[in-house]
């Protein structure tokens, strides 16, 4: 063998080695929460998702019985009243029991890290081909995901809930926003595809792609005038391919299985235990076609503060914290249908008060970011074996679970790893010439999606650490990839290409 053809041999062999180590690496730190917990991170509603889709694999005939003469409703009715909870997606539900039952809930993580994976690899691909082709694609992936892995993601990776989705949902966004007339056809479908299963996943998923509609139209004219409407109109397929599930779900729910689809009224709780929800409801009830003076009726059966407090009017079953369980089906129903256009009334009623609300549990929910609710209890771990026997027998806790000291340093070190990437990510979009343009566009649109997800999260629903953590890793995954750009003479002037 010619010295040039063993060149030509050992150079892909050590392209393909350093590919395995940079996987191996990405695999380790991604799952390191899941292999030091020994088991999955879940939540109250981890085994309810898997519970409704084993229930609605029955119903297909997919399962070792059937469920005999009974509808559909008896088989998601929760509380046997005929009812469902329209609040979780039942294409996650789906997946999530399919992956449990082809090899337990450990496959969720494994699945969770390959989409992770290909959402991180796309537009770092379209990235090196239009601004840095000499750089390699593999590392432009792999370090942000080990910096990433510094902060919530690897318990977000581990997490049995489809929050992980979220990040891969502002990834997407941002991708099509900024690259779609880089991309290929296959690109653009991949990551029209990767959005709008992030989006039937979750509701909230939904009012986060519609609210980044008017961003996305703002950024793709930052990037080129000719076709800027591409882009909002592949978010806008996300958003409605989320409603479009929603609907499907409903008619099935109640013309085949005459079951009523019930909502949760995080917006009406919200607004109530703001301020200006209750004085509008003190003012205007009883008023028998105002549905929601039944939950202020039931809220009023009890002087304790704890009872205003959106968790408690939402999932408190205590008599003396309670009031919307305590609802009829039809009552319950009525109120959640209610809660948007309850919103505008309060509004029109109180719009200083109800905006400066908005905006204070927006800030609020922005600064929350602990990964402490991705770690079950014993209360969760007994609402999962009493409430979901079946799916619940899959759940345990793992080590983190058992003495908590450890979060007074991990909290910390998050903490120091996310202002450090702020840092970074503000000195790249400062700094002339040192990063490409395009690059910056991804990266601010990243930033105003967190703020989005910020909003959705804390101003209709509660603000809560585990809704801005699942999204809080994409800080450091920008600064590293900025940083690299910062760090090498070849970001000098990148933007050229474009």
């Amino acid at each position: 063998m010619s010295p040039d053809t063993r060149h030509i041999v050992v150079q892909p062999a050590n392209r393909a080695l350093k590919t395995v180590l940079w996987v191996g690496l990405v695999l380790l730190v991604s799952l390191s929460v899941l292999l030091i917990n020994g088991q999955p991170l879940f939540y109250y509603d981890s085994p309810a998702y898997i519970d409704q889709g084993s229930k609605l694999l029955l119903r297909l005939g997919v399962g070792p019985e059937q469920i005999g003469q009974g509808t559909v409703a008896a088989a998601l009715a929760e509380d046997g009243d005929g009812t469902v909870n329209g609040s979780r997606s039942a294409v996650f539900s789906l997946l999530a029991a399919i992956l449990s039952r082809l090899g337990g809930i450990g496959l969720i993580p494994l699945a969770n890290v390959l989409l992770i994976a290909v959402a991180a690899w796309l537009p770092m691909r379209v990235l090196v081909r239009t601004c840095a082709p000499n750089r390699s694609t593999t590392a432009l992936v792999a370090l942000p995901l080990i910096a990433a892995g510094a902060g919530s993601l690897p318990f977000y990776i581990a997490f049995i809930m489809p929050d992980i989705l979220t990040g891969i949902l502002l990834l997407m966004i941002a991708t099509l926003t900024v690259f779609v007339h880089e991309m290929r056809k296959w690109e653009i479908l991949l990551a029209l595809a990767l959005g709008s299963f992030a989006v039937v996943s979750h509701i909230s998923h939904i009012a986060i792609a519609l609210a980044m509609l008017p961003v996305v139209a703002i950024g793709a004219l930052a990037v080129a005038r000719k076709g800027w409407w591409i882009a909002p109109l592949l978010v806008l397929i996300m958003a409605l391919s989320g409603i479009a599930e929603r609907a499907v779900f409903n008619v099935a729910a109640r013309t085949v299985a005459d079951a009523d689809v019930v909502y949760i009224p995080f917006l009406t709780a919200r607004l109530i235990e703001d301020g200006p929800g209750l004085a509008y409801l003190q003012g205007k009830c009883p008023d028998a076609n105002l549905a929601s003076c039944a939950l202020f009726e039931a809220l009023s059966k009890s002087d304790d503060p704890m009872r205003l407090t959106a968790s408690h009017i939402i999932f408190e079953t205590n008599p003396d914290l309670g009031s919307f369980k305590f609802l009829s089906a039809q009552d319950q129903g009525r109120v959640a249908a209610e809660q948007y256009a309850f919103f505008f009334r309060v509004l029109r009623f109180d719009p200083v008060g109800t905006t400066g609300a908005i905006i204070k549990n927006t800030l609020t929910q922005a600064r929350l970011n602990s990964v402490e609710m991705t770690i079950p209890d014993d209360v969760i771990l007994s609402n999962t074996r009493s409430n979901y026997a079946d799916a619940g027998k899959n759940f345990d806790l793992g080590r983190l679970a058992f003495g908590r000291d450890w979060l007074s340093i991990v909290n910390p070190v998050h903490t120091v790893v996310y202002v450090i990437s702020i840092v970074i990510i503000l000195g790249s979009l400062i700094l002339p010439g040192r990063v490409p343009a395009p690059l910056r566009i991804f990266v601010v649109m990243c930033v105003l999606g967190i703020l989005a997800n910020a909003f959705v999260c804390g101003a209709v629903s509660q603000p809560a650490d585990r809704y801005g953590a699942r999204v809080i890793w994409l800080l450091p995954f920008l600064a590293m990839v900025t940083g690299l750009f910062m760090l090498s003479n070849s970001g000098r002037g990148a933007h050229k290409n474009v």
